[in-house]
């Protein structure tokens, strides 16, 4: 066939390479500028890969939802200076100390880790670790503590009620380093709650095992037998505090993203 265009005559679109449309001709406002880049087609693409996987959603993804954020990299620095002061601290009763009060200052020390290395994630976008690997080791603590209390309780040899928020906050350690997409939000909310009373009782010396009278002890058998865990220095009880309000932060937080 033949089509006559502005006095001219062309062959079929079909049969000769003339009849393709001359990039240089082109109105700037459809020009290959216009279109998505590559790079965002790619961007896009990965986002969507990790909630199909069912893993860890991306920080970029997550800082990017609807909700407000309360993670400007100043507050992330404090957190990360305030939880590297306090795990030294642990640190050294953990060299110091021996028995329970080192298994107890270690559980901490595992659980400062995570979060320092959480909010560092988060921040600078690193990636050195598996989710899934943190999910399992916390899951190993948390299945360690409560192995170690049912030994007592059969023993009949009680243990004091901080091993109880022990066990609380290695469990809550495993929910946080969950895939965002099995959260839940009246978990994550009681979980703010939680932390947040606990850093409460904590400065103002309400949480402690050192005093009598408190119901300090868990299970059958002598007291003589329970280990007191707390201590009677203001700082230390700070160094609780900062912990325990670290997580309720991060669960109001990455919750409010969601």
């Amino acid at each position: 066939m033949i089509a006559t265009h502005n006095g001219e005559d062309h062959g079929s679109a079909s049969s000769t390479p003339s009849a393709m449309p001359d990039m240089a001709q082109m109105d700037p406002a459809v020009t290959p500028s216009a279109m998505p880049s590559m790079s965002a087609m790619d961007d896009s693409a990965h986002s969507m890969d990790m909630g199909a996987t069912g893993d860890h959603m991306s920080m970029d993804s997550m800082m990017s939802m609807g909700g407000p954020d309360l993670f400007p990299a100043w507050v992330m620095y404090l957190w990360i200076a305030a939880l590297t002061a306090v795990l030294v601290f642990h640190c050294l009763h953990w060299i110091k100390m021996a028995g329970q009060h080192r298994w107890f200052h270690a559980a901490h020390i595992v659980m400062l880790v995570g979060m320092i290395y959480m909010f560092a994630m988060m921040e600078f976008k690193l990636d050195w670790v598996s989710k899934w690997l943190l999910v399992w080791l916390y899951a190993l603590t948390t299945v360690a503590i409560l192995g170690w209390m049912a030994v007592r309780i059969v023993q009949k040899k009680p243990f004091s009620y901080l091993w109880i928020l022990a066990l609380v906050q290695q469990a809550a350690m495993i929910y946080m380093w969950m895939p965002m997409s099995d959260w839940v939000a009246w978990l994550s909310y009681g979980l703010t709650a939680y932390f947040a009373l606990e850093a409460l009782g904590w400065l103002v010396g309400y949480i402690g095992d050192t005093k009598p009278g408190r119901g300090f002890a868990v299970g059958p058998g002598s007291r003589s037998d329970v280990v007191a865990l707390g201590h009677t220095r203001f700082i230390d009880n700070v160094s609780m505090a900062v912990m325990a309000a670290s997580m309720s932060y991060m669960f109001v937080g990455m919750q409010l993203m969601v």
